[in-house]
């Protein structure tokens, strides 16, 4: 038999994050990056989240990505492997996952300091440096960036978009679990 638990937490957690104000900032009014260089501060045209909004979403994201949670998206992957009985969905979860990993090890667009930094860098540098916990010594690129405040609103307006894109694989998983384990 297999545990209904981790499914029942990933849906729960989903739905956290689909009711969740920045979800609805994102997609209703959008973010902004805009940089006033003159008088080097964000421009007047800027539209970013307030950090409440980032903290309560990140602190459900995590289940998705600390594999202490049954619920993260490699040990679901063994779950898939072990116990889904239909070969299509382990497929189209290992798709979706494959999706998200290759989208989290792309390189940013920019190098700060002639560094290279990948999507999957700045997501757990954001996460693990600037709000869920203080581990800046694994991520001192990014605190060097953050440092100086356009570095910040480059380096946020990315978090954005590698967020947006973690959040649509989430929402396709979670979908994929209800076929995969309805008979559970």
């Amino acid at each position: 038999m297999i545990e209904r638990e981790p499914f029942s937490t990933f849906k729960e957690k989903v739905a956290r994050l689909e009711e969740s104000s920045l979800k609805q900032f994102m997609t209703a009014v959008g973010w902004k990056a805009s940089w006033d260089f003159e008088n080097n501060r964000p421009g007047d045209e800027a539209r970013m989240p307030e950090l409440e909004s980032l903290e309560a979403y990140i602190l459900n994201l995590r289940f998705f990505i600390q594999d202490n949670e049954p619920t993260s998206l490699r040990n679901l992957a063994a779950l898939y492997s072990n116990e889904c009985r239909d070969q299509r969905y382990l497929e189209q979860f290992t798709e979706i996952r494959n999706a998200i990993n290759r989208e989290l090890n792309r390189e940013l667009w920019f190098r700060f300091n002639d560094q290279k930094m990948t999507y999957r860098q700045l997501l757990e540098g954001m996460i693990y440096s600037r709000f869920a916990h203080a581990s800046k010594k694994d991520h001192t690129l990014l605190q060097e960036m953050a440092a100086h405040p356009f570095g910040y609103m480059l380096a946020l307006n990315e978090f954005l978009r590698c967020l947006a894109m973690l959040h649509g694989g989430l929402v396709l998983i979670e979908k994929l679990n209800r076929a995969a384990f309805a008979n559970s």
